[in-house]
């Protein structure tokens, strides 16, 4: 959920394997009426590192045929992502399907992007910075624990104002001194 949770104002929920009917009536609908062109469609291009990325994103605020509507207080629309890229000539698509509380198309793109760009960026430092791909804690609650730990331990070192320091070397020198990692810790200036 990006935003605040269902019972309040604000939100922007993406259906999956949470809400599995829901879900598959949305993507329904919204299949549908994307392939019949009714629904206002913005499109962005994002061209990196070799790859070209076509977002197309639609809403829409026709709710009357929707029967869980009544259990999203400050529902206003449905929304459809569909992402097209292009990496040496293989293309792949997807579309991620989301329930929302505004009916700004502008902002619905602007919402999915940012929240993905921060999704993206953080779980790629994770997963290289602090191998959280390969971890493979089981026992009780002991991987979501984890996972808190490292993004405290992340967030931590971002906060060091001393930004020619790489992340790596921030984190070699957090595990080797004590003084650092006070500093990082109890926002002391570190030396």
């Amino acid at each position: 959920m990006y935003g605040a949770s269902k019972n309040s104002k604000l939100f922007l929920e993406a259906l999956k394997d949470n809400h599995p009917q829901l879900c598959q009536d949305v993507m329904l609908w919204l299949d549908s009426e994307l392939h019949r062109n009714r629904l206002p469609v913005h499109v962005t291009v994002d061209k990196d590192h070799g790859r070209i990325e076509t977002r197309r994103y639609a809403l829409s605020v026709n709710l009357a045929w929707f029967p869980a509507r009544s259990q999203w207080a400050g529902l206003k629309a449905l929304g459809v992502v569909e992402s097209t890229r292009e990496i040496k000539g293989k293309i792949s698509t997807e579309r991620r399907y989301f329930l929302c509380c505004f009916a700004d198309l502008a902002r619905f793109a602007r919402t999915v992007r940012d929240h993905w760009r921060i999704e993206n960026s953080q779980h790629w430092v994770l997963g290289v910075q602090f191998g959280e791909d390969a971890n493979r804690s089981r026992k009780d609650h002991s991987a979501a624990n984890l996972a808190v730990i490292r993004r405290m331990a992340l967030n931590l070192l971002r906060n060091d104002p001393d930004t020619q320091r790489s992340l790596r070397r921030r984190k070699m020198r957090a595990a080797f001194s004590d003084e650092y990692r006070s500093a990082l810790l109890f926002g002391n200036s570190p030396t």
